[in-house]
């Protein structure tokens, strides 16, 4: 056992409103390009200034699990290791730039016992920076050990109230792609190790002993090393996709460093593949894509040793809205990732806005 002692609250012990400890978190340059590091998550936007600039963004900016993993940390270093994230759900209503200081607060909004006995506790969670109140918000409930003996269970059934269903006003074009299955990226293909977990520590300062004190760990409910609920690990050559990579013997090289581009005109060419990764059932003439809102249910942890593989399905999809940015579909995408043993570990529901650019 870990000589560590590393406390974790009762479910009888919160008080609703109870306030988070929350806590700052630079995003520094250096974090982002340790975020891209633990993840694998290649896309110019959340690294390269420059870029981010010329796609009419201020600066480079952070990923969507990024956020996520901000909010899932402030839960578990006010709750303890012996809580259980079971479902998250938030909102970007601005960008969090390079060089923000993210503010990270929080406080209890109701408490409960689920059906299956769980003792449940709901957190609203939201991030300021120095130009606004709130950039992003979240709601996360997760699961207390109780003073009558009930711990969080490790693993859970999926509830149906979870599953998403269709609108009845999608446009046709969506209507043609209910019902079909599409294979998403590995996330990991190969086994998780736990390094890949202490990358992900490193950039988030999430040090939740469960992720990386193996004593601790294996003593502890789920018995080993596992990864945080919402961790992204492409692992190696994830990076193909934007070129890295491609000069290794037997490489898939992608058609814009055939066809000789380079700088911006290259990049830009690169990301249009990285966009049609996390939008496998695109809206016609949309080329551009922003993250709205995200929601993640876990259903087990993902383990050291443990691949990931992604289903894809279209959710939702609207009629053609015309927004600031320009005219699309706003539209929601379920991937439901799976490891070695087809268990099912989480599901990711992205709502996104495909568009395409106003003129002029």
């Amino acid at each position: 056992m870990s000589g560590h002692n590393y406390p974790s609250l009762f479910w009888e012990d919160v008080a609703d409103a109870q306030a988070l400890p929350g806590f700052d978190y630079e995003l520094s340059m250096l974090r982002l390009v340790a975020f891209v590091r633990a993840t694998g998550l290649y896309d110019y936007v959340h690294h390269d200034p420059d870029y981010a600039r010329a796609v009419g963004i201020k600066d480079a900016f952070a990923a969507t699990p990024h956020i996520g993993g901000l909010f899932c940390r402030a839960v578990t270093d006010w709750a303890g290791p012996l809580a259980m994230i079971r479902r998250i759900e938030f909102r970007m209503t601005g960008q969090c730039l390079r060089g923000d200081i993210l503010v990270v607060s929080g406080a209890v909004s109701s408490k409960r016992r689920h059906t299956d006995g769980s003792a449940l506790v709901d957190v609203d969670l939201n991030i300021a920076n120095q130009e606004a109140p709130s950039v992003a918000s979240a709601k996360v409930t997760i699961a207390l050990p109780s003073r009558d003996g009930t711990m969080p269970p490790i693993v859970r059934k999926r509830d149906p109230d979870e599953i998403v269903t269709p609108n009845d006003d999608m446009p046709d074009f969506a209507k043609g792609y209910l019902g079909q299955v599409r294979e998403g990226n590995w996330e990991p293909r190969d086994p998780l190790l736990a390094s890949d977990i202490h990358l992900w520590c490193e950039a988030l300062e999430d040090w939740n002993p469960l992720y990386w004190d193996k004593d601790f760990a294996a003593a502890s409910p789920v018995g080993g090393l596992v990864s945080p609920p919402i961790g992204l690990f492409f692992g190696a050559g994830s990076g193909l996709v934007v070129g890295l990579g491609h000069l290794k013997p037997g490489a898939a090289v992608p058609e814009p460093i055939v066809q000789g581009l380079h700088g911006m005109e290259l990049m830009s060419a690169l990301r249009q593949e990285l966009i049609r990764g996390g939008v496998p059932f695109p809206p016609p003439d949309c080329p551009e894509t922003v993250v709205t809102n995200a929601v993640y249910n876990f259903y087990r942890p993902l383990r050291v040793g443990d691949t990931l593989r992604t289903e894809q399905r279209l959710a939702t999809c609207s009629q053609l809205r015309k927004t600031r940015l320009g005219e699309g579909y706003f539209t929601s995408g379920e991937n439901l990732l799976f490891n070695q043993h087809d268990e099912l570990v989480r599901t990711t529901t992205l709502n996104l806005f495909c568009y395409r650019q106003q003129q002029g």
